[in-house]
């Protein structure tokens, strides 16, 4: 995982502000440096295909628990369809992590 996509997780996915509405943070990463939004779009696309993270990874990260990888590798598709393929609902994680 690259640094951009670690401080992306640890600021913009982890608990205080998981279940909040993302169009703000896509609305963001239009206004940064677009290399740092390149770096986390590409940084999660790879976490998604190779699924380079596990639930306690992303728990040490994030504070949010995930019941398995599953569920965590479907939250985190949804988070990049939102954010970089125009996705229209923002995702949340489930009630329980």
């Amino acid at each position: 995982m690259n640094q951009e996509l670690r401080h992306f997780i640890g600021v913009y996915l982890q608990l205080e502000v998981a279940y909040q509405d993302l169009h703000g943070t896509r609305e963001t990463l239009q206004h940064v440096k677009p290399e740092w939004t390149e770096a986390v779009r590409e940084g999660l696309e790879a976490l998604v295909r190779g699924r380079g993270l596990t639930v306690g990874e992303y728990e040490a990260l994030t504070d949010l628990e995930f019941p398995d990888e599953a569920t965590l590798y479907a939250y985190l598709s949804d988070v990049y369809a939102f954010l970089f393929e125009s996705g229209t609902m923002s995702p949340v994680p489930p009630a329980d992590a």
